[in-house]
């Protein structure tokens, strides 16, 4: 398996201008970590947390959200190991509950960070993404993919090494709530997560009502997360079509970005035919083309996203 190194995937993250801010009214820095049965990987998460280099000090919280295994066993471990940790309970399932949970937990002036039970963070995370958050800002650093997944997972989300920014614009794929920092104060002036947004888009909802209030996203390309993908096709594919769904419906959401990506029906559904056609002339056992199905997925998603948005103004206008 190939595992970039720090430099590599830096490297590829240069689409974004990077600017090291340092918070003056900052008082501490606490890691969020949403948690619902993760015992087979939490450890290795909170292994790479513990060995930060260059980092300020923090508190990691994980945010029990319901865990029927060993989940609060493994927290409890490195506690009694000496690691700044402990334990938030929200019962009610539901990634954004967890994330308020756990936000709210953080002492007043804090730099929240977020990142994955799932996961791994690279050494200098928190030093790296910490630094870019300030009073105005929020912060977020690229995916990496190789360390953790195989080869043939790779290839059924489209063989990437690197999810960078696509460009100058921080309204696709950015600010993900697998690797995002902000402060608390920015968090309790934008009312938290949104709880009616889930299944897909729903730390990006978040950081559009931020981009409406003036806040602005400083990228760091240092501030690496390894990221682990589902080793399922079908998977992939339901994953794609909710991700399109979402996209389509934020949309039509309240404060949407002007600057945001816009769908027509049209546009979606040609997009979708070029890519179904080219999925049938190139095999499904290779990255093309599981990437031209995961591109047809997503566009049939869009296109429910933009009949459900449709059906809602229907009704309005009765």
């Amino acid at each position: 398996m190939t595992t970039l190194s720090t430099t590599q995937v830096c490297q590829a993250c240069r689409s974004w201008t990077y600017h090291r801010h340092v918070p003056q009214s900052i008082s501490t820095v606490s890691v969020v970590i949403p948690a619902l049965n993760a015992a087979g990987t939490l450890a290795e998460q909170l292994a790479a947390l513990r060995e930060q280099v260059g980092a300020p000090a923090f508190t990691t919280i994980v945010v029990d959200n319901g865990s029927t295994d060993s989940t609060l066993a493994i927290v409890h471990s490195f506690a009694d190991a000496g690691m700044d940790i402990r334990v938030v309970n929200e019962p009610v399932r539901g990634i954004n509950r967890a994330r308020n949970a756990g936000v709210a937990a953080t002492p007043d002036g804090s730099v929240v960070l977020i990142c994955d039970a799932d996961d791994v963070v690279s050494t200098a995370w928190v030093a790296e993404l910490s630094a870019t958050v300030s009073t105005k800002t929020w912060g977020a650093g690229p995916l990496e993919f190789a360390r953790l997944n195989s080869p043939r997972t790779r290839s059924l989300w489209g063989g990437a090494d690197v999810m960078d920014l696509p460009g100058p614009t921080p309204f696709r794929d950015t600010g993900h709530g697998s690797n995002c920092g902000f402060t608390k104060s920015m968090w309790s002036e934008l009312g938290g997560f949104a709880l009616d947004v889930v299944g897909h888009g729903d730390e990006t909802e978040f950081f559009h009502r931020a981009w409406g209030a003036g806040f602005r996203l400083q990228w760091a390309p240092e501030a690496i997360v390894h990221h682990r993908q589902r080793d399922s096709a079908t998977e992939m594919l339901k994953r794609r079509y909710k991700q399109g769904a979402a996209q389509a419906r934020l949309a039509n959401r309240p404060g949407y970005p002007a600057e945001a990506p816009r769908y027509r029906l049209g546009g979606v559904l040609k997009s979708a035919l070029v890519a179904g056609a080219r999925a049938v002339v190139s095999p499904v056992t290779r990255a093309p083309g599981w990437t031209l199905l995961g591109t047809v997925a997503l566009n049939a998603g869009r296109c429910r996203g933009l009949a459900t948005r449709q059906a809602l103004r229907g009704e309005v206008a009765k």
